[in-house]
């Protein structure tokens, strides 16, 4: 039992923090327009309690209108469970372009010509707990606030640590 935790200790304490990086794929629902959502994040970390998480989503059409959503996210990991798990809140810029389709028979129906960009804040939190030293699983739930276009979104997301 002395050599288990003496082995946990160590494994925390020569976890290194500060350059720590992930590269991973999200999933999940857009309240915006009731649909799913893809993307990836790229996440780097400062030190401990601090990272920067750039992030490109795509939200499928849905009621005539996807979306391609950028956010710039600042984490704040509090970490648990030997270093494993972590919850984080996070806050960031986010841009937003959406595409409107309404017309299913006009031949326009596919072209990018209506489409309407805008900054706006995301606000959320997330849970992320690390499988292998490589390998991160996550969920997080945000509310992005853009004028006309607030949404809450729900992702899961598999990352590689390096």
């Amino acid at each position: 039992m002395f050599i288990s935790l003496g082995a946990f200790t160590a494994a925390a304490e020569g976890h290194s923090f500060k350059g720590e990086k992930t590269l991973g794929l999200n999933v999940g629902y857009c309240g915006s327009n009731r649909s799913a959502l893809a993307g990836i994040e790229f996440s780097y970390r400062f030190n401990r309690w601090f990272r920067i998480a750039p992030e490109a989503d795509y939200v499928f059409r849905r009621h005539g209108r996807d979306a391609l959503m950028l956010n710039l996210n600042t984490q704040y990991p509090l970490l648990f469970s030997a270093d494993r798990m972590a919850f984080y809140p996070q806050i960031g810029v986010n841009y937003s372009s959406w595409n409107y389709h309404y017309d299913k028979n006009d031949p326009a129906y596919d072209e990018a010509t209506s489409r309407i960009s805008r900054f706006g804040l995301n606000l959320g939190a997330g849970y992320e707990v690390d499988m292998t030293p490589s390998l991160r699983l996550a969920v997080l739930a945000d509310y992005v606030l853009v004028k006309d276009f607030n949404s809450f979104n729900a992702t899961v997301r598999i990352a590689y640590r390096f």
